[in-house]
Protein backbone atom coordinates (compact mmCIF):
# COMPACT_ATOMS: atom_id res chain seq x y z
CA UNK A 1 0.00 0.00 0.00
CA UNK A 2 2.80 2.18 0.76
CA UNK A 3 4.63 1.88 -2.40
CA UNK A 4 1.09 2.24 -4.24
CA UNK A 5 0.71 5.23 -2.32
CA UNK A 6 4.07 6.94 -3.94
CA UNK A 7 3.52 5.26 -7.04
CA UNK A 8 0.35 7.37 -7.46
CA UNK A 9 0.56 10.37 -5.15
CA UNK A 10 3.56 11.80 -7.09
CA UNK A 11 1.97 11.90 -10.89
CA UNK A 12 -1.31 12.82 -8.54
CA UNK A 13 0.42 15.65 -7.30
CA UNK A 14 1.79 16.80 -10.84
CA UNK A 15 -1.49 17.10 -11.62
CA UNK A 16 -3.18 18.93 -8.70
CA UNK A 17 -0.33 21.30 -9.80
CA UNK A 18 -0.18 21.57 -13.59
CA UNK A 19 -3.62 22.57 -13.51
CA UNK A 20 -4.61 24.10 -10.07
CA UNK A 21 -5.85 27.61 -10.63
CA UNK A 22 -2.97 29.84 -9.09
CA UNK A 23 -3.19 33.19 -9.83
CA UNK A 24 0.04 34.60 -11.35
CA UNK A 25 1.63 31.95 -12.03
CA UNK A 26 1.83 30.60 -16.02
CA UNK A 27 0.68 27.46 -16.85
CA UNK A 28 4.21 26.05 -18.24
CA UNK A 29 5.70 27.35 -14.17
CA UNK A 30 2.96 25.25 -12.69
CA UNK A 31 3.38 22.08 -14.81
CA UNK A 32 7.49 22.48 -14.06
CA UNK A 33 6.73 22.71 -10.71
CA UNK A 34 4.91 20.07 -10.77
CA UNK A 35 7.33 17.81 -12.30
CA UNK A 36 10.17 18.97 -10.32
CA UNK A 37 7.60 17.28 -6.95
CA UNK A 38 6.87 14.41 -8.96
CA UNK A 39 10.26 13.25 -9.83
CA UNK A 40 11.84 14.38 -6.35
CA UNK A 41 8.97 12.30 -4.50
CA UNK A 42 10.08 9.13 -7.13
CA UNK A 43 13.56 9.86 -6.18
CA UNK A 44 13.00 10.39 -2.67
CA UNK A 45 10.86 7.09 -2.15
CA UNK A 46 11.98 4.74 -5.19
CA UNK A 47 8.69 3.28 -5.79
CA UNK A 48 10.58 2.57 -9.29
CA UNK A 49 14.16 2.84 -10.25
CA UNK A 50 15.97 5.90 -10.07
CA UNK A 51 16.90 5.63 -13.63
CA UNK A 52 13.30 5.22 -14.48
CA UNK A 53 12.84 8.76 -13.15
CA UNK A 54 14.99 10.00 -15.73
CA UNK A 55 12.86 9.44 -18.04
CA UNK A 56 9.69 11.42 -16.85
CA UNK A 57 10.72 14.92 -18.58
CA UNK A 58 10.68 13.58 -21.98
CA UNK A 59 7.13 11.45 -21.33
CA UNK A 60 5.52 14.50 -19.51
CA UNK A 61 6.74 17.10 -21.29
CA UNK A 62 5.36 15.44 -24.53
CA UNK A 63 1.98 14.44 -22.82
CA UNK A 64 0.92 18.15 -21.79
CA UNK A 65 3.31 20.32 -23.66
CA UNK A 66 4.08 22.81 -21.53
CA UNK A 67 7.94 22.99 -23.49
CA UNK A 68 8.46 21.69 -26.92
CA UNK A 69 9.88 18.13 -26.53
CA UNK A 70 12.90 18.82 -28.75
CA UNK A 71 14.38 21.45 -26.03
CA UNK A 72 15.40 18.20 -24.02
CA UNK A 73 15.44 15.27 -26.28
CA UNK A 74 19.27 16.85 -27.13
CA UNK A 75 20.12 16.09 -23.75
CA UNK A 76 19.95 12.97 -23.66
CA UNK A 77 22.95 12.84 -26.11
CA UNK A 78 24.64 15.15 -24.34
CA UNK A 79 28.84 14.86 -25.02
CA UNK A 80 29.33 13.86 -21.19
CA UNK A 81 26.95 11.32 -21.51
CA UNK A 82 29.43 9.40 -23.33
CA UNK A 83 32.08 10.80 -21.02
CA UNK A 84 30.41 8.83 -18.49
CA UNK A 85 30.38 5.85 -20.53
CA UNK A 86 33.76 5.72 -21.08
CA UNK A 87 34.97 6.05 -17.58
CA UNK A 88 32.34 3.62 -16.75
CA UNK A 89 33.80 1.63 -19.16
CA UNK A 90 37.29 1.85 -18.22
CA UNK A 91 35.99 1.30 -14.39
CA UNK A 92 34.33 -2.00 -15.05
CA UNK A 93 37.95 -2.83 -16.81
CA UNK A 94 39.11 -2.65 -13.16
CA UNK A 95 36.87 -4.40 -11.48
CA UNK A 96 37.08 -7.02 -14.60
CA UNK A 97 40.44 -8.08 -13.25
CA UNK A 98 40.65 -7.44 -9.91
CA UNK A 99 42.72 -4.06 -9.91
CA UNK A 100 40.32 -2.20 -7.57
CA UNK A 101 40.83 -4.92 -4.73
CA UNK A 102 44.65 -4.92 -5.52
CA UNK A 103 44.58 -0.53 -5.07
CA UNK A 104 42.69 -0.99 -2.05
CA UNK A 105 44.62 -3.90 -0.49
CA UNK A 106 47.89 -2.21 -0.92
CA UNK A 107 46.52 1.34 0.28
CA UNK A 108 45.41 -0.42 3.47
CA UNK A 109 48.27 -3.24 4.25
CA UNK A 110 50.36 -0.30 6.25
CA UNK A 111 47.32 0.59 8.58
CA UNK A 112 47.93 -1.41 11.55
CA UNK A 113 45.56 -3.27 14.15
CA UNK A 114 44.33 -0.17 15.49
CA UNK A 115 40.31 0.04 14.61
CA UNK A 116 39.87 3.58 14.78
CA UNK A 117 42.98 3.89 12.10
CA UNK A 118 41.40 1.54 9.70
CA UNK A 119 38.02 3.15 10.14
CA UNK A 120 40.08 6.62 8.83
CA UNK A 121 41.83 4.83 6.52
CA UNK A 122 39.09 3.17 4.79
CA UNK A 123 37.29 7.01 4.88
CA UNK A 124 41.01 8.39 2.85
CA UNK A 125 40.98 5.73 0.19
CA UNK A 126 37.50 5.80 -0.71
CA UNK A 127 37.66 9.72 -0.86
CA UNK A 128 40.85 9.91 -3.14
CA UNK A 129 39.24 6.89 -5.48
CA UNK A 130 36.17 8.40 -5.36
CA UNK A 131 37.70 11.64 -6.75
CA UNK A 132 38.55 9.68 -9.99
CA UNK A 133 36.07 6.90 -10.15
CA UNK A 134 32.13 7.09 -9.86
CA UNK A 135 31.15 7.17 -6.41
CA UNK A 136 28.63 3.27 -6.59
CA UNK A 137 31.60 2.12 -8.37
CA UNK A 138 33.96 2.66 -5.30
CA UNK A 139 31.33 1.54 -2.67
CA UNK A 140 30.62 -1.50 -4.39
CA UNK A 141 34.26 -2.32 -5.05
CA UNK A 142 35.50 -1.92 -1.88
CA UNK A 143 32.33 -2.89 0.74
CA UNK A 144 32.85 -6.10 -0.30
CA UNK A 145 36.49 -6.45 1.04
CA UNK A 146 35.42 -4.93 3.87
CA UNK A 147 32.99 -7.30 4.79
CA UNK A 148 35.32 -10.05 3.92
CA UNK A 149 37.76 -8.36 6.48
CA UNK A 150 34.94 -8.37 9.27
CA UNK A 151 34.38 -11.60 8.67
CA UNK A 152 37.65 -13.13 8.89
CA UNK A 153 37.94 -11.09 12.49
CA UNK A 154 34.94 -13.03 13.68
CA UNK A 155 32.33 -10.01 12.91
CA UNK A 156 29.35 -11.36 10.99
CA UNK A 157 26.21 -8.34 11.68
CA UNK A 158 26.94 -4.62 10.72
CA UNK A 159 23.97 -3.37 12.41
CA UNK A 160 24.96 -5.43 15.77
CA UNK A 161 28.65 -4.72 15.53
CA UNK A 162 29.95 -0.38 16.00
CA UNK A 163 32.67 -1.23 14.28
CA UNK A 164 31.54 -3.33 10.97
CA UNK A 165 29.12 -0.47 10.91
CA UNK A 166 31.55 2.24 11.14
CA UNK A 167 33.76 0.86 8.47
CA UNK A 168 30.78 0.70 5.93
CA UNK A 169 29.62 4.40 7.07
CA UNK A 170 33.22 5.28 6.71
CA UNK A 171 33.53 4.02 3.29
CA UNK A 172 29.96 5.71 2.17
CA UNK A 173 30.97 9.17 3.44
CA UNK A 174 34.65 8.69 1.75
CA UNK A 175 32.74 8.19 -1.53
CA UNK A 176 30.22 11.39 -0.81
CA UNK A 177 33.02 13.77 -0.08
CA UNK A 178 35.94 12.47 -1.79
CA UNK A 179 34.05 12.73 -4.96
CA UNK A 180 33.48 16.33 -4.69
CA UNK A 181 37.74 16.60 -5.70
CA UNK A 182 36.90 16.43 -9.35
CA UNK A 183 34.29 16.23 -11.85
CA UNK A 184 34.97 12.13 -12.49
CA UNK A 185 33.85 12.03 -9.25
CA UNK A 186 30.48 11.05 -10.10
CA UNK A 187 27.39 11.88 -12.57
CA UNK A 188 26.28 14.76 -10.50
CA UNK A 189 29.88 16.75 -10.74
CA UNK A 190 29.38 16.27 -14.61
CA UNK A 191 25.95 17.52 -14.85
CA UNK A 192 27.23 20.40 -12.65
CA UNK A 193 29.84 21.06 -15.54
CA UNK A 194 27.13 20.84 -18.01
CA UNK A 195 24.90 23.55 -16.23
CA UNK A 196 27.99 25.89 -15.52
CA UNK A 197 28.87 25.63 -19.66
CA UNK A 198 25.29 25.70 -20.75
CA UNK A 199 23.65 27.98 -18.46
CA UNK A 200 26.72 30.60 -17.26
CA UNK A 201 29.42 30.03 -19.48
CA UNK A 202 28.59 29.32 -23.14
CA UNK A 203 32.17 27.61 -23.65
CA UNK A 204 33.93 24.64 -22.17
CA UNK A 205 34.72 24.35 -18.40
CA UNK A 206 38.45 22.54 -18.41
CA UNK A 207 38.19 20.01 -15.44
CA UNK A 208 41.70 21.64 -14.01
CA UNK A 209 39.79 24.64 -13.12
CA UNK A 210 37.59 22.66 -10.89
CA UNK A 211 40.31 20.81 -9.06
CA UNK A 212 42.12 24.08 -8.35
CA UNK A 213 38.88 25.82 -7.37
CA UNK A 214 37.67 23.27 -4.70
CA UNK A 215 40.40 21.96 -4.03
CA UNK A 216 40.37 24.09 -0.68
CA UNK A 217 37.23 22.98 0.79
CA UNK A 218 37.83 19.47 -0.46
CA UNK A 219 40.85 19.33 2.09
CA UNK A 220 39.00 20.97 4.73
CA UNK A 221 36.15 18.87 5.08
CA UNK A 222 38.32 15.45 4.32
CA UNK A 223 40.46 16.62 7.06
CA UNK A 224 37.17 17.56 9.33
CA UNK A 225 35.32 14.64 8.52
CA UNK A 226 38.54 12.20 9.28
CA UNK A 227 38.95 13.58 12.67
CA UNK A 228 35.29 13.71 13.56
CA UNK A 229 35.17 9.91 12.57
CA UNK A 230 38.09 9.26 14.77
CA UNK A 231 36.40 10.79 17.86
CA UNK A 232 33.26 9.54 17.74
CA UNK A 233 33.12 6.04 16.31
CA UNK A 234 34.52 4.08 19.40
CA UNK A 235 34.99 0.29 18.03
CA UNK A 236 34.29 -2.34 20.39
CA UNK A 237 37.36 -3.76 20.45
CA UNK A 238 40.98 -2.44 20.89
CA UNK A 239 42.77 -4.07 18.73
CA UNK A 240 42.31 -5.98 15.51
CA UNK A 241 43.66 -9.56 15.49
CA UNK A 242 44.93 -11.06 12.21
CA UNK A 243 43.82 -8.25 9.82
CA UNK A 244 47.54 -7.52 9.08
CA UNK A 245 47.70 -11.19 8.13
CA UNK A 246 44.10 -11.15 5.95
CA UNK A 247 45.52 -8.14 3.65
CA UNK A 248 48.84 -9.53 3.39
CA UNK A 249 47.20 -13.07 2.58
CA UNK A 250 44.80 -11.59 0.01
CA UNK A 251 47.73 -10.05 -1.85
CA UNK A 252 49.29 -13.26 -2.06
CA UNK A 253 46.37 -14.84 -3.71
CA UNK A 254 45.92 -11.90 -6.18
CA UNK A 255 49.47 -13.56 -7.08
CA UNK A 256 51.60 -10.65 -8.99
CA UNK A 257 49.97 -7.33 -11.27
CA UNK A 258 48.54 -9.29 -14.74
CA UNK A 259 49.41 -7.60 -17.95
CA UNK A 260 45.71 -7.04 -18.18
CA UNK A 261 45.73 -4.73 -14.65
CA UNK A 262 48.66 -3.01 -16.33
CA UNK A 263 46.82 -2.07 -19.19
CA UNK A 264 43.54 -1.29 -17.24
CA UNK A 265 45.87 0.89 -14.76
CA UNK A 266 47.60 2.77 -17.89
CA UNK A 267 44.34 3.21 -20.12
CA UNK A 268 42.17 4.88 -17.11
CA UNK A 269 45.81 6.75 -15.89
CA UNK A 270 45.91 8.12 -19.71
CA UNK A 271 41.89 9.70 -19.80
CA UNK A 272 42.34 11.30 -16.33
CA UNK A 273 45.60 12.85 -17.42
CA UNK A 274 44.56 13.86 -20.72
CA UNK A 275 41.12 15.43 -19.63
CA UNK A 276 42.81 17.48 -16.75
CA UNK A 277 45.49 18.73 -18.99
CA UNK A 278 43.39 19.56 -21.88
CA UNK A 279 44.54 22.92 -21.93
CA UNK A 280 47.68 22.38 -23.28
CA UNK A 281 46.40 20.74 -26.19
CA UNK A 282 42.93 22.10 -27.28
CA UNK A 283 43.59 24.42 -29.65
CA UNK A 284 45.66 21.49 -31.70
CA UNK A 285 42.93 18.97 -31.26
CA UNK A 286 39.36 20.96 -30.50
CA UNK A 287 37.60 17.31 -30.76
CA UNK A 288 39.15 15.88 -28.19
CA UNK A 289 37.13 16.72 -25.10
CA UNK A 290 37.27 14.62 -21.66
CA UNK A 291 34.15 12.69 -23.27
CA UNK A 292 35.84 12.05 -26.15
CA UNK A 293 39.46 11.05 -24.65
CA UNK A 294 37.54 8.73 -22.28
CA UNK A 295 35.26 6.68 -24.87
CA UNK A 296 38.18 6.27 -27.38
CA UNK A 297 40.19 4.76 -24.55
CA UNK A 298 37.10 2.24 -23.32
CA UNK A 299 36.72 1.51 -27.05
CA UNK A 300 40.78 0.62 -27.01
CA UNK A 301 40.03 -1.55 -24.24
CA UNK A 302 37.63 -3.77 -26.47
CA UNK A 303 40.97 -3.99 -29.17
CA UNK A 304 43.86 -4.83 -27.27
CA UNK A 305 44.17 -8.38 -26.79
CA UNK A 306 46.03 -10.04 -24.18
CA UNK A 307 46.51 -14.07 -24.52
CA UNK A 308 44.46 -14.14 -27.09
CA UNK A 309 41.84 -12.53 -25.56
CA UNK A 310 40.42 -9.37 -25.29
CA UNK A 311 41.05 -7.32 -22.48
CA UNK A 312 36.99 -6.43 -22.45
CA UNK A 313 34.13 -8.03 -23.45
CA UNK A 314 30.71 -6.41 -24.13
CA UNK A 315 28.60 -8.91 -22.50
CA UNK A 316 30.78 -8.32 -19.35
CA UNK A 317 30.89 -4.71 -19.40
CA UNK A 318 27.17 -4.41 -20.31
CA UNK A 319 26.42 -6.39 -17.40
CA UNK A 320 28.85 -4.85 -14.95
CA UNK A 321 28.24 -1.23 -15.73
CA UNK A 322 25.80 1.34 -13.65
CA UNK A 323 23.66 1.88 -16.83
CA UNK A 324 21.40 3.41 -14.70
CA UNK A 325 23.44 6.48 -13.53
CA UNK A 326 23.86 7.52 -16.89
CA UNK A 327 19.97 7.74 -17.63
CA UNK A 328 19.96 9.05 -14.36
CA UNK A 329 21.83 11.94 -15.58
CA UNK A 330 20.12 12.67 -17.98
CA UNK A 331 17.29 12.97 -16.25
CA UNK A 332 18.19 15.09 -13.79
CA UNK A 333 19.89 17.47 -16.91
CA UNK A 334 16.66 17.73 -18.91
CA UNK A 335 15.18 18.85 -15.21
CA UNK A 336 17.56 21.46 -15.13
CA UNK A 337 16.87 22.70 -18.34
CA UNK A 338 13.04 22.54 -18.15
CA UNK A 339 13.42 24.65 -14.63
CA UNK A 340 15.06 26.94 -16.94
CA UNK A 341 13.32 27.43 -19.97
CA UNK A 342 10.12 27.48 -18.61
CA UNK A 343 11.26 30.64 -16.20
CA UNK A 344 10.85 28.02 -12.72
CA UNK A 345 14.05 28.54 -11.88
CA UNK A 346 13.62 32.49 -12.14
CA UNK A 347 10.32 32.51 -10.45
CA UNK A 348 11.61 30.56 -7.45
CA UNK A 349 14.67 32.49 -7.27
CA UNK A 350 12.47 35.73 -6.81
CA UNK A 351 10.90 34.09 -4.03
CA UNK A 352 14.39 33.19 -2.77
CA UNK A 353 16.13 36.50 -3.44
CA UNK A 354 14.94 38.50 -0.04
CA UNK A 355 16.20 35.88 1.90
CA UNK A 356 19.56 35.74 0.17
CA UNK A 357 20.49 39.49 1.32
CA UNK A 358 23.02 41.02 -0.88
CA UNK A 359 24.90 37.94 -1.46
CA UNK A 360 27.52 37.44 0.73
CA UNK A 361 27.59 35.43 4.33
CA UNK A 362 24.24 35.72 4.31
CA UNK A 363 23.29 33.89 1.36
CA UNK A 364 25.99 31.42 1.78
CA UNK A 365 24.35 30.04 4.62
CA UNK A 366 20.81 30.32 3.21
CA UNK A 367 21.99 28.29 -0.06
CA UNK A 368 24.05 25.60 1.03
CA UNK A 369 21.92 24.81 4.38
CA UNK A 370 19.10 24.43 1.45
CA UNK A 371 21.05 22.50 -0.42
CA UNK A 372 22.21 20.03 2.19
CA UNK A 373 18.75 19.29 3.43
CA UNK A 374 17.61 18.52 0.22
CA UNK A 375 20.65 16.58 -0.37
CA UNK A 376 19.73 14.09 2.25
CA UNK A 377 16.57 12.98 0.75
CA UNK A 378 17.31 13.25 -2.94
CA UNK A 379 20.05 11.74 -5.15
CA UNK A 380 23.15 13.98 -5.68
CA UNK A 381 22.32 14.17 -9.65
CA UNK A 382 18.46 14.96 -8.40
CA UNK A 383 20.50 18.21 -5.95
CA UNK A 384 22.16 19.64 -8.82
CA UNK A 385 19.63 19.64 -11.52
CA UNK A 386 17.03 21.27 -9.11
CA UNK A 387 19.90 23.64 -6.97
CA UNK A 388 22.39 25.00 -9.57
CA UNK A 389 19.70 26.52 -12.36
CA UNK A 390 17.94 28.15 -9.11
CA UNK A 391 21.57 29.51 -7.97
CA UNK A 392 22.49 30.95 -11.09
CA UNK A 393 19.11 32.51 -11.74
CA UNK A 394 19.37 33.89 -8.46
CA UNK A 395 22.75 35.44 -8.26
CA UNK A 396 22.46 36.52 -11.61
CA UNK A 397 19.01 38.51 -10.75
CA UNK A 398 20.96 40.32 -7.87
CA UNK A 399 23.27 41.55 -10.23
CA UNK A 400 25.85 39.14 -8.57
CA UNK A 401 29.13 36.61 -10.32
CA UNK A 402 27.08 33.18 -9.09
CA UNK A 403 30.06 31.22 -10.76
CA UNK A 404 31.40 31.16 -6.65
CA UNK A 405 27.76 30.40 -5.04
CA UNK A 406 27.96 28.03 -7.91
CA UNK A 407 31.33 25.83 -6.44
CA UNK A 408 29.98 26.52 -2.62
CA UNK A 409 26.65 24.99 -3.63
CA UNK A 410 28.22 21.92 -5.58
CA UNK A 411 30.24 21.45 -3.13
CA UNK A 412 26.87 21.12 -0.61
CA UNK A 413 25.27 19.07 -3.16
CA UNK A 414 28.28 16.12 -2.88
CA UNK A 415 27.35 15.60 1.21
CA UNK A 416 24.88 12.52 1.34
CA UNK A 417 25.78 11.64 4.63
CA UNK A 418 22.97 10.61 6.65
CA UNK A 419 20.19 8.47 4.19
CA UNK A 420 20.15 5.70 1.74
CA UNK A 421 18.15 7.95 -0.59
CA UNK A 422 20.99 10.82 -0.39
CA UNK A 423 24.27 8.99 -2.39
CA UNK A 424 25.29 5.43 -4.12
CA UNK A 425 27.67 5.34 -1.05
CA UNK A 426 25.19 4.97 1.53
CA UNK A 427 22.68 3.68 -0.42
CA UNK A 428 25.19 -0.04 -0.93
CA UNK A 429 26.12 0.60 2.87
CA UNK A 430 22.34 0.02 3.32
CA UNK A 431 22.13 -2.92 1.40
CA UNK A 432 25.21 -4.41 3.04
CA UNK A 433 23.25 -3.82 6.85
CA UNK A 434 24.49 -1.23 8.07
CA UNK A 435 23.19 0.15 11.31
CA UNK A 436 20.78 2.93 9.63
CA UNK A 437 20.35 5.00 12.81
CA UNK A 438 23.87 5.09 13.80
CA UNK A 439 24.92 6.39 9.93
CA UNK A 440 21.71 8.81 10.21
CA UNK A 441 22.68 10.32 13.93
CA UNK A 442 26.31 10.65 13.31
CA UNK A 443 25.69 11.79 9.44
CA UNK A 444 23.46 14.70 11.08
CA UNK A 445 25.83 15.44 13.22
CA UNK A 446 28.64 15.50 10.70
CA UNK A 447 26.47 17.64 8.21
CA UNK A 448 25.70 20.28 10.50
CA UNK A 449 30.06 20.69 11.00
CA UNK A 450 30.17 20.67 7.36
CA UNK A 451 27.54 22.93 6.93
CA UNK A 452 29.62 25.71 9.67
CA UNK A 453 33.00 25.10 7.70
CA UNK A 454 31.82 25.46 3.89
CA UNK A 455 29.77 28.92 5.22
CA UNK A 456 32.86 30.29 6.86
CA UNK A 457 35.43 29.30 4.29
CA UNK A 458 33.29 29.53 1.54
CA UNK A 459 33.06 33.39 2.34
CA UNK A 460 36.40 33.07 2.74
CA UNK A 461 37.22 32.31 -0.55
CA UNK A 462 34.71 34.55 -2.04
CA UNK A 463 36.56 37.78 -0.06
CA UNK A 464 40.02 36.87 -0.39
CA UNK A 465 40.31 34.81 -3.52
CA UNK A 466 39.76 36.70 -6.88
CA UNK A 467 40.46 33.58 -8.34
CA UNK A 468 37.45 32.07 -6.80
CA UNK A 469 35.02 33.90 -8.94
CA UNK A 470 36.73 32.45 -12.10
CA UNK A 471 35.40 29.46 -14.15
Amino acid sequence: MRKSLHLFGAPAAFLLLAFAPIAGVPYAVRASLGLLVWMAWWWIASPVHLAVTGFLPVVVVALFGFLPVGNILPLYSEQLLFLLIGANTLATLWRRWGLDRRIAIFSLMAVGTDPRRHVVAWFLVAAVLSSVLPNAVVAAAMMPIVIAMLRFIGIEKMDTSVFGSALLIAIAWGTSIGGMGTPLGGAHNLLAVQILERGLLHREFLFSTWIWRLLPITLLLTGASAVFMWFVFRPEMARIEGSGGYFVEELRTLGPMSSQEWWGLVLFSSATLLAFTREFYARALPGMTPAVVFLTLAVVSFMVRRKGAPLLEWPYAETHMVWGLIYLFAGGSALGQILSDTGTAKFIADRLTPFAGHGGFQAIALFTLLTLVIKQIMSNTATVAVMLPITITTFSGMGLNPVPYVYIVTAAANMGLMLPPASAGPAIAAGFGVNLKTMAWSGLWLTAIIWVLLVGLGYALTVAWPGFSVA
